[in-house]
């Protein structure tokens, strides 16, 4: 069990450590975008304003609104009249030119609160592609636990930022690599 982030940056936020908005922790972001799906297909919908969906569909899997009513009505709820939902996830969309040196502000800050031994393997990694998947192992050479803790809040407090910097980090890479960093948080 988990939340997931996915977009331009992949990973698993951590359980009972970070929230899916951490995001915002590191620069400055109002309102995170409502992610929304097509019912019965769950297709991203693809609309910059929710409002102006009124009377549209998926037409990646429809061919037309008559057919995805259909399909809503026969196996989902349509008492609402919608074709639509909430997903349970949030959007940023970061820049280079609004978020990356206020990005780089807080992951120095966040720095000077990490465990030396960390930050020395963080410098270790290779700064290439493999930074954007928190899966590829490229992050599994941290030894968190080997660090003693004077109690578990502290530990507690330790891991917080070290999720963050680590969720900061492949974010940086990603604006600095291309421009722009797209994340959707699941909530």
């Amino acid at each position: 069990m988990g939340r997931f982030y996915n977009g331009d940056i992949y990973g698993k936020f951590w359980f009972g450590i970070q929230s899916s908005d951490d995001v915002s922790e590191l620069v400055s972001y109002e309102n995170p975008e409502q992610c929304y799906i097509w019912k019965s297909c769950n297709c991203d919908v693809d609309e910059d304003n929710i409002d102006n969906i009124e009377g549209k569909y998926c037409t990646g899997c429809y061919d037309s609104i008559d057919d995805h009513i259909a399909e809503v009505v026969e196996f989902e709820d349509y008492e609402d009249g919608l074709l639509y939902s909430e997903e349970q996830s949030i959007n940023y969309s970061l820049n280079k030119d609004t978020h990356y040196q206020e990005l780089l502000d807080s992951m120095n800050k966040l720095k000077l609160r990490i465990h030396p031994d960390i930050i020395t393997e963080f410098a270790k990694i290779e700064q290439n592609d493999n930074i954007l998947d928190a899966f590829s192992g490229v992050f599994d050479n941290m030894d968190y636990n080997n660090i003693t803790y004077e109690s578990e809040t502290e530990k507690h407090e330790a891991f917080v930022i070290i999720a963050r910097y680590t969720l900061g980090y492949q974010i940086e890479y990603c604006l600095r690599m291309r421009g722009v960093c797209n994340i959707k948080c699941e909530i």
